[in-house]
């Protein structure tokens, strides 16, 4: 089976995150990483939303783990941003 490539990695987290609308904003959305794994058995995307508090914004981000034989997602985790 063919691996599926960088692009195709982020469509489907992209498209994942449009369909948790309801629950998580979708407008917005920036890639902000991407990462083969050691052993090219998934892809680790990473994409960011605007998040307000309180007068201020900032961006929250999710790491989105994707098989790239099955183009399935199997994870979706928060990422905290390193300290400055």
């Amino acid at each position: 089976m063919a691996m599926i490539d960088v692009k195709s990695a982020v469509r489907i987290a992209v498209d994942y995150m449009h369909g948790l609308n309801e629950f998580l904003p979708t407008y917005e959305l920036r890639l902000e990483e991407t990462e083969l794994s050691e052993d090219g058995g998934y892809w680790y995307i990473t994409l960011s939303f605007p998040e307000s508090i309180g007068v201020f914004e900032k961006r929250a981000f999710k790491i989105f783990k994707i098989d790239t034989e099955t183009g399935q997602v199997l994870s979706m985790k928060v990422r905290m941003p390193a300290a400055a």
